[in-house]
Formats: C-alpha cells, sequence, structure tokens
C-alpha cells in the first residue's frame, strides 16, 4: 500500500510538527490571529448579502416530523437533507418549499440494514451514509431506495469525494482505528493511502468530529478540535494551509492531556466547558477559497470568527450578533453549513411566531405593519405559516460576495 502520510508542519506555534512540508515556508501559510482583546459585537451585514431567506420544513404528515433531529442540513440541488440521528436514525429529504419528499433508512441488523448512523454526503445523485454500525458506507438514491454497500474493518465518522482525483477521502476518530486518521481510496475502493499517523500520548478530545472533512468547489480541508492548523489537500497530500495564533489565550494540551489520564469524564467536561482557554470547535466552520469562518471557546464564552482570506482580515466576534437585515430576531453567527455559500440556523415553527408576537409587541401596531409589509415580509409570512409546528424553520444567508 501506498503511504501518504501528512502530518503537522509547524513547531513554533502551540503544538505543531511535521513529517512532511519542509519546503513550506510561514509565506505558505495563512496565520489568523486570534486576539480577545478585539473581540466586538458584530452585525450580520458584515458579512452576509441583504436577502435573507426562509423555508419551513412542513410537517403535515408523520413521516415529515422533525421536531429537533436535525443533526446536519445540507442543501443539494432542489433538495433539502435533514439528518436525524436521535430520533428515526434516518435522513429525510424535502425540497426547496417546504414539502417533504421521501426518508433514507434501512433500520435493522443484516445486509443492506444500520443499527447506527452519524452521517451522511452526497455525491452526485446518491446519498452515502456514513458512521454507521456495524462498519460499513451504504449508498441510497433520493428517493430512499437502497443501492449497495461496502463493509468496512473500521469505523467512519466523515467523508468527501474528490472527482478531480476520482478519490474518497474518510475520516475515522482515533478510538476507531489504530493507525492513521484520514484514509484514501478510489472510485473501486482500491489504491489506499493514508494520511494523519494516530501519535502515542497526544490529544484528541472528545468532541463529535462530522465536519472534521469539510468540502468547498475544488478544495478539500481537514481539522480538528482543539488544534490550531487547517490542512488543504493539494497534489494528492494534505498540507498545512491556515495555523491559528493564539498568543496568551491559547489552552495547553498538556494541561488536557493530564485531566483525561486524572479526571473522570464529568469532570473533564465542566473543565471544557467553563475553565478551558482558548480553543477551536469544529463542529461549527466553514471555509471557501475567500473565506473561514470558525467558532471558538475561552471559558465559558464562545466566539466567532470570520476571516476574509482576499484581504487576510479577520474580524473576532462575540457570540450574539446583531441583525440589521431583517429584524428577524436572530442574535448569533449562524451554525449550520447549508452548502458552500449559504450558511443559516433553525428555529421551531412555534417559536419563530413567538418571536413575530414579541415583535409586534415591541414596536406597536403601526410600526408592525410598516415592517411586516417592508423588511420583515418574509419572516412574518413563513412565522405565521408556521405557527403551530414543532418542524424547523431554516433561516437562510449567502455570504458576500
Amino acid at each position: 500500500m501506498k503511504l501518504l502520510a501528512a502530518s503537522i508542519l509547524l513547531s513554533f506555534l502551540l503544538f505543531s510538527c511535521s513529517e512532511k512540508g519542509e519546503n513550506l515556508s510561514q509565506s505558505d501559510l495563512e496565520i489568523i490571529t486570534i486576539d480577545l482583546s478585539k473581540v466586538y459585537d458584530g452585525k450580520l451585514s458584515e458579512f452576509f448579502e441583504s436577502e435573507v431567506d426562509y423555508i419551513w420544513l412542513k410537517d403535515d404528515s408523520e413521516e415529515a416530523q422533525l421536531g429537533n433531529g436535525t443533526d446536519k442540513i445540507e442543501f443539494h440541488g432542489d433538495k433539502i437533507l435533514v439528518l436525524d440521528v436521535f430520533g428515526c436514525k434516518c435522513v429525510k429529504i424535502f425540497d426547496h418549499k417546504g414539502n417533504y419528499l421521501s426518508k433514507i433508512r434501512a433500520y435493522g441488523d443484516g445486509p443492506g440494514k444500520y443499527l447506527d448512523l452519524d452521517n451522511f454526503m452526497v455525491l452526485n445523485d446518491e446519498v452515502l451514509l456514513l458512521g454507521l454500525y456495524p462498519s460499513k458506507i451504504m449508498w441510497f438514491d433520493l428517493e430512499g431506495e437502497f443501492l449497495r454497500e461496502e463493509k468496512l474493518p473500521f469505523g467512519v465518522k466523515g467523508g468527501a469525494f474528490m472527482e478531480n482525483l476520482n478519490r474518497y477521502y474518510f475520516f475515522s476518530e482515533n478510538f476507531q482505528v489504530e493507525d492513521f486518521l484520514v484514509r484514501s481510496v478510489n472510485s473501486e475502493f482500491q489504491d489506499t493511502t493514508y494520511f494523519f499517523p494516530i501519535v502515542e500520548g497526544r490529544y484528541y478530545g472528545n468532541y463529535s468530529e462530522r465536519y472534521n472533512l469539510i468540502k468547498n468547489g475544488q478544495g478539500l480541508y481537514y481539522a480538528t478540535p482543539f488544534q490550531d492548523t487547517i490542512f488543504q489537500l493539494q497534489n494528492d497530500e494534505f498540507v498545512p494551509k491556515l495555523v491559528f495564533d493564539y498568543g496568551s489565550y491559547a489552552q495547553g494540551l498538556d494541561e488536557l492531556k493530564r485531566n483525561s489520564e486524572e479526571l473522570n469524564a464529568l469532570e473533564q467536561m465542566e473543565f471544557i466547558n467553563r475553565r478551558a482557554k482558548l480553543y477551536f470547535v469544529p463542529s461549527f466552520w466553514n471555509i471557501g477559497e475567500s473565506f473561514l469562518y470558525a467558532r471558538f471557546r475561552y471559558e465559558e464564552a464562545s466566539y466567532s470568527v470570520f476571516h476574509d482570506r482576499v484581504k487576510n482580515e479577520t474580524s473576532v466576534l462575540n457570540f450574539k450578533i446583531e441583525d440589521d437585515l431583517d429584524g428577524s430576531g436572530t442574535s448569533y453567527f449562524p451554525i449550520f453549513r447549508f452548502d458552500e455559500e449559504k450558511v443559516g440556523s433553525k428555529v421551531l415553527g412555534i417559536s419563530l411566531y413567538e418571536q413575530l408576537m414579541e415583535k409586534k409587541e415591541e414596536m406597536g401596531e403601526e410600526a408592525f405593519d410598516v415592517f411586516t409589509k417592508g423588511k420583515g415580509k418574509k419572516f412574518a409570512e413563513v412565522a405565521t405559516a408556521a405557527k403551530d409546528s414543532e418542524n424547523p424553520v431554516l433561516i437562510i444567508y449567502s455570504l458576500k460576495k
């Protein structure tokens, strides 16, 4: 088997080291300084186009009901795929008008079945279920029909397919494999290559890692929690591309490692949620050729970092952000990555209607009437239509060009 192991390059930052990339210099890297002394209260208009879209995923049938079961939401063509890992253990599919279309579910034991799932990816018009137990990958069409499966000797948490290389890239958590975190195979599941060897004694954390691999255009990026480096696939090799400079705010990994050895699970979680210094949370991030958005935590606070890769400008924002676009009441940076250029949030229909009524009480009858006929028109229309719904309304923002 061909070995292509790319590991961390830098030693001058938090905990970077390298097995490859000797020819890379600091000028090849994008250094992003996370300076918490420059945190400010941001506005949505700084980062997103003025037009805000809404899609209510209607629950007019039992099959269409979601509640809070929206662990991942992805747009694909004219369809919206919604992952529910705790409820139906399935992927439900809606159109862009919010109408329920179909469901991908094969819960059970034996060939063509799974007992658990945690992720999915879409390739052309096929849906690949990932994070399955027993360990395998399963293909379905968009109508929910089972197509085929590939059994695996290890678990897979996330994945992507690069058409230009005709290769899959799969991520496994450190407890699922003994050798490498990322491996790649061609479309026939042959010619295996390996990346990111598991290092004995390294701290890997316990965050859900559904989004360690993100594909955007022809780019594939890899990141893990608590680390300071984002890698990009170049010429079938992962190389360091973006590096976070935490400065004096950084959380030392040695301390986290000691905690994992000396504290119980609840004590570790309490430390991470309340006392840990600055670290990267890859559950909420998105990246493209011109931007990076990422979530960070410091002690009990969350921060959003938006980096303009073209202008090399970094904005460090408080968790709450002012909605100066349509006044719907969004008070935090959107956390869902719907596609390469669209992000957003979700609000239960009944909750969105409550927000609308609060707006009415604050503004008064006359101002509210002007608002609902003007910039708040879409918000008011969808909130009113979904006022009795336990299903979510998606609030969709397009990144500024």
